[in-house]
This record gives C-alpha cells, sequence and structure tokens, in this order.
C-alpha cells in the first residue's frame, strides 16, 4: 500500500503500462473530446495541471461517490488523451495509478483560458516524467494532506478549503523571498486559518529547513501579514528532533511572533485520516498536546480570531496590501449533491 508516509525509496521504477486503445491527440479528437467533457472532468484535468499528479484515490475522495464511478470515469480521461497515466512498484501491497495531465488535457485548459496552446510550453514526456522523480513521495504526501482536508470538507456543510496552491505557484508569487512546498486556507465554522506547508520526507539535513526561518519572517515583514507554518515530518523520531532546532533558530530571529510554528508528523495524518483532526502541535505550546487545525488561534491569540466573512486585516489595523490571489476552485464547481451525477459521454 502507498500512503503520505510511504518514503521515496519504496516508490520504485513504474510497472509498465499494459496495451490499451488511445486515440490520437488530433486537432479534430481536441473538439470532439471538448464537447463531451463535464465541468468535474475539466476540473480534475485542472487540479492535475496545478498539482502534478493525482493518484486515483485522492480523485476519488474529492470528485466522486465511489471508487468505481471514479475508475470508469477516469479509463475514459485516459483514452481521451485528457490524462495520463502511471503505476509505481512498490514492494509491499499494491500502489493506486498516479494521474497526470495528457495532450489533449493540456490544449483543452489553454483554450479555456484563452491562452495559445503553443504559449503552454507543455511536454507530454515532461509531465509523464514525474513518475521517475526523486520528489514523487514528497509530492504524493503534501497532496494527500490538502485532498484529506477537502474530502473532509465534503461531509460537513460548514467546512471548506478555499486555496490550495502548489508549490510552483507559490514560487510564482513568493519565489523572490522564500518557496514554500504549498499554501492552503480552511474555513470551518465561519472562521478562517491560512498557512504555509512545509513537507519534510526525512531525505535532507533538517539544518535546511531550518535555515528556511528567515525567509519566512522576511515574507511577513514585506507583507504585514503573519501567516503560520505547519511542517508535517516523516516520522515521531524527526519531529522530536526538529522541535527544539526550530524553537532555538526562532528565538534567534527579530521578531519571532510573526511565524507561528505547528508541527506533525505523517504517522500522524495516516492515523487521524484527516488535517482537520487534532494533530498540530504548535512549537511553543506541546504541553497542551495537539490541536485541531481551526484551533491554532487559540495558540497564537495574536493573530486574532478572523471570520470567514471578515476581511483580512494586518495588526495594524489596515487592509492586507496583498490581495488574496485567486488559485484553481479548491473543488468542483458544482453543489456537493451532483457528486453523484453519472458519467456520460
Amino acid at each position: 500500500m502507498i500512503d503520505p508516509s510511504t518514503p521515496q525509496r519504496d516508490l520504485r521504477t513504474p510497472i509498465p503500462a499494459r496495451a490499451s486503445s488511445r486515440v490520437a491527440a488530433s486537432t479534430e479528437h481536441q473538439a470532439t473530446v471538448a464537447a463531451h467533457l463535464t465541468e468535474r472532468d475539466r476540473w480534475i484535468a485542472r487540479m492535475c495541471s496545478e498539482h502534478r499528479t493525482l493518484t486515483s484515490t485522492q480523485i476519488t475522495q474529492i470528485a466522486f461517490p465511489t471508487r468505481r464511478a471514479a475508475n470508469h470515469r477516469l479509463q475514459r480521461l485516459y483514452q481521451w488523451r485528457v490524462l495520463d497515466r502511471f503505476q509505481p512498484f512498490v514492494g509491499k501491497g499494491r500502489s493506486p495509478m498516479f494521474y497526470v495531465l495528457d495532450t489533449t488535457g493540456a490544449h483543452l485548459l489553454a483554450h479555456e483560458d484563452g491562452i495559445d496552446p503553443r504559449e503552454l510550453g507543455f511536454r507530454a514526456e515532461r509531465s509523464i516524467g514525474i513518475a521517475y522523480s526523486l520528489r514523487l513521495a514528497h509530492l504524493h504526501g503534501l497532496n494527500s494532506l490538502f485532498t484529506r482536508l477537502i474530502a473532509d470538507a465534503l461531509a460537513h456543510d460548514d467546512r471548506a478549503v478555499t486555496a490550495w496552491w502548489s508549490e510552483a505557484r507559490c514560487t510564482r508569487h513568493f519565489g523572490d523571498i522564500v518557496r514554500p512546498d504549498g499554501y492552503g486556507r480552511w474555513r470551518e465554522a465561519s472562521r478562517d486559518i491560512e498557512w504555509f506547508i512545509e513537507w519534510d520526507t526525512g531525505s535532507y539535513q533538517l539544518s535546511r529547513f531550518v535555515a528556511k526561518l528567515p525567509d519566512y519572517l522576511e515574507l511577513a515583514a514585506t507583507t504585514r501579514i503573519v501567516t503560520p507554518l505547519l511542517a508535517v515530518f516523516a516520522t515521531a523520531q524527526r519531529e522530536a528532533h526538529a522541535r527544539p532546532l526550530l524553537a532555538e533558530h526562532l528565538r534567534a530571529q527579530p521578531r519571532p511572533h510573526d511565524l507561528p510554528i505547528a508541527t506533525t508528523t505523517a504517522e500522524e495524518l495516516n492515523r487521524a485520516g484527516t488535517g482537520s483532526a487534532g494533530i498540530w502541535l504548535p512549537l511553543a505550546h506541546r504541553d497542551a498536546g495537539r490541536y485541531r487545525l481551526i484551533d491554532l488561534h487559540t495558540a497564537w491569540p495574536h493573530l486574532g480570531n478572523p471570520t470567514a466573512s471578515a476581511p483580512t486585516t494586518t495588526n495594524t489595523g489596515e487592509a492586507s496590501p496583498v490581495p488574496r490571489l485567486s488559485p484553481p476552485a479548491p473543488m468542483p464547481p458544482f453543489a456537493q449533491h451532483d457528486l453523484t451525477w453519472k458519467p456520460t459521454g
């Protein structure tokens, strides 16, 4: 089996794909496919474009009522070359299919956005190349956190993931200062919390992670917005080793309160099943136990307790100088009950 705690060493060369009937990605084919795609199909393609790869399990969690319905539709999207797929070989259990954007899907998204497909620079071999990347486990774990949050929101009327930015999008907007692994915003019971995320697989020295703290503090000083940092570590031992290093380095900074930090582990995420559960341990509140995501504001009272309807402000009361950018919609543009629609085409 593969889960967010699966190490990169367990994701080996993909299993060779079996022969299947796939159409050629001609202009005529793209026009025909466009007429048969649902809003959900287009959203799945856009999510695979934004986040590079999603597994069949993750796509089922966030967009389909059953795995059978998901597999049926994903097979169609694969045959139409909207998506491509691969299946890593794992030493124990069986890996789900990983889906990536394919040529037809890239061209259709370009036309939707009013972009000439030639300007995309899309290359199918680069898209499927993630199958051989040493960052595949990192990307899978990171995306699992957000897809579990979305699945949790689908099951509750008062919850929603209102932003889900990939590392590439964060780099485009913040890369001159810091490069987070992702950015998210969670709404629950009319309260909002936003955060940057760092996903640690345990494959590099913790000093590399600690060295990024001044960059996050510089971003907070530049934007005048205090944004928490959530860090997910591979194991409990790794988390226990990292926390004192982070605390020591943060205390040495001139404005440590500008960077609230909470940690958890991939093992905790697996046990809880969702990122909204009580799995987050604030850096300065170890004895208080782990918090639910939305309750982290109580550990950081200087952040306030913003509501979903209130405008974002700085600690000086001024309107946020950084506009709320709009990433691709984190949920399909149809109501929750519409997820039971049967695939067409």
